[in-house]
């Protein structure tokens, strides 16, 4: 499954469910990935196609009404998912991180922000008393690039920037050096100025301290500028992986191909390009493949033919059985449209 005798972490056939009106619903199915030391992977999709769930399994967290129905979670050689609450506990925030996606709700607003990072120091015995607890905080927020760091420590929350706050938020985050930082949508609600920023931030100090990053996000755009690989996850299924300059330049799956051309340009005009159409809906997917009803190249044994994240071509990986016509140009949206007919 992976190039690396020892990845950081390697998810393998995960399935989670979730309980919902008196029945469990899978919402994560056979997902299987790994991340090398110092190594970053996006982890792309539209909402609801299962990235949260499936970065949140880094941390062996299942929300209320979920179950793992199977799978392993190997971190440094180690299930997650067989570990006791006690173990998690001193792993989460020491060895395996994450950057939330809304900074603001993250903060603890009554408390200064110094103070919320000296907490996370002295919890996990990184810092041994207060004074050592606020030398480390005053080095991470100078390394964060945040000004005047002992006058920052003594700030609330909400007398900072949506940047700022960001900037804490990673703070607190590489606090114990992790090995392992998980970052959920961190710089969506961040303008397009400071979203450059915290990426450049983001892609230093993963140089400086070799961490592996699982970068999870809808947008494209923002992979490109910081991962070494992107996986490709629709309604729960891994449907591409590939290193991020092959897939933008030759993507396989008829979904990555929409999810491209979705992606704004400035000098390419509309048009021309495989488009998505309708919404991701879980209470519709066929017994085949999952994109089936939405894609411009199915016929009808798609929608009974189970597909299964396969070799493509080094270094690819495709879920599509399709994907040497639709690349070749041998397969086109009217053939296929007169096939399904």
């Amino acid at each position: 499954m992976t190039n690396s005798p020892s990845p950081v972490v390697a998810v393998t056939n995960l399935s989670v469910d979730y309980h919902e009106r008196r029945r469990w619903v899978n919402v994560v199915k056979n997902v299987s990935f790994w991340i090398e030391p110092g190594e970053t992977l996006g982890l792309a999709g539209e909402s609801g196609s299962g990235k949260t769930t499936t970065a949140y399994s880094l941390f062996a967290y299942r929300r209320p009404g979920s179950r793992i129905q199977s799978g392993t979670v190997e971190f440094e050689g180690e299930d997650l998912l067989a570990l006791d609450e006690g173990r998690l506990r001193r792993l989460r925030g020491s060895r395996i991180s994450m950057v939330p996606q809304n900074p603001s709700s993250s903060l603890t607003p009554s408390m200064r922000v110094g103070h919320q990072v000296v907490e996370v120091l002295e919890a996990h015995g990184v810092a041994s008393n207060k004074r050592e607890g606020e030398t480390r905080t005053f080095e991470l927020f100078d390394e964060v690039g945040l000004p005047q760091p002992r006058a920052m420590f003594q700030r609330y929350p909400h007398q900072l920037s949506g940047g700022q706050q960001q900037r804490v938020v990673i703070a607190l985050a590489l606090a114990c050096r992790p090995t392992l930082l998980v970052l959920d949508e961190p710089t969506t609600a961040l303008d397009v100025t400071t979203q450059a920023r915290i990426l450049r931030l983001l892609a230093r100090l993963r140089e400086e301290h070799g961490m592996a990053m699982l970068y999870v996000t809808h947008n494209l755009g923002v992979l490109a500028q910081i991962c070494d690989r992107v996986a490709v996850m629709y309604a729960g299924e891994l449907v591409e992986t590939a290193p991020t300059a092959e897939l933008f330049a030759h993507p396989r799956h008829p979904y990555t191909r929409g999810l491209i051309a979705a992606v704004p340009r400035l000098k390419e005009p509309p048009g021309g390009e495989v488009q998505l159409r309708g919404l991701l809906r879980r209470d519709e997917l066929p017994p085949g493949c999952r994109f089936a009803p939405r894609c411009d190249f199915a016929d009808p044994k798609c929608f009974t033919l189970p597909q299964k994240l396969t070799p493509a071509g080094d270094p690819y990986a495709v879920a599509c059985w399709l994907w040497e016509d639709i690349a070749s140009g041998r397969r086109t949206v009217a053939e296929s449209s007169a096939g399904a007919a």
